[in-house]
């Protein structure tokens, strides 16, 4: 499941309490799932967020020396279902399985007018270069070290060229995003079929 990007506004009211066809993109990771990003944790005035490029660049650095991929997650604050998915790969089961296949780095975009200081800058341009119109959000992308977009969030055949077109599962809540979901899994983790059974049981039944 998935927020479009046009109910931003709406959302914040309610809520305020690749190498792909186009090329290798410019390839830091935040701090670990469901945490929060290093730069909303100091007042605005005193910090500028992270480029997009800054913080995949660092992402890959640290992919290849640990021998693993890197996953590029777009959020924002408002968004609910990023934050589940956050809360999903946080868990005390799955965190262990996403980190020793994954560095994950987050990408802000989105905010509210008033929150606009959370965002990365080049973020917006990267997701609108990689991501479908009103494919909303999270989106995430799966990359090589070498910043080769390898898999994203976006359903499709299986063999489909990663930048294909096909509907964003978002948080995965039904059956067709969920067997979408562990099949990316699947196809660029190491993680045994019993691993990955530990990641479906902490989704929706679907």
């Amino acid at each position: 499941m998935r927020r479009p990007l046009t109910t931003v506004l709406l959302a914040f009211l309610l809520c305020s309490s690749f190498a792909t066809p186009a090329g290798p993109i410019p390839a830091a990771p935040m701090p670990p799932h469901g945490m929060a990003s290093r730069h909303s944790e100091m007042p605005p005035s005193l910090t500028t967020p992270p480029s997009a490029d800054e913080i995949i660049k660092q992402a890959c650095t640290e992919a290849a020396a640990t021998h693993k991929k890197v996953m590029v997650l777009f959020h924002a604050s408002w968004c609910t279902w990023c934050h589940k998915l956050d809360t999903l790969m946080a868990s005390p089961e799955c965190r262990p399985l996403f980190d020793q296949s994954y560095v994950v780095c987050h990408l802000t975009i989105a905010e509210a007018p008033d929150k606009k200081n959370l965002e990365n800058p080049g973020a917006e341009e990267l997701y609108a270069k990689y991501a479908d119109q009103n494919s909303g959000i999270p989106f995430f992308l799966i990359l090589t070290p070498d910043g080769a977009v390898i898999a994203d969030s976006r359903i499709k055949p299986s063999g489909a060229k990663p930048g294909s077109s096909g509907d964003n599962i978002g948080y995965p809540g039904s059956k067709k995003e969920i067997t979408y979901f562990m099949r990316v899994l699947h196809e660029t983790t190491p993680l045994t079929a019993d691993q990955l059974k530990i990641i479906r049981e902490k989704l929706p039944k679907g």
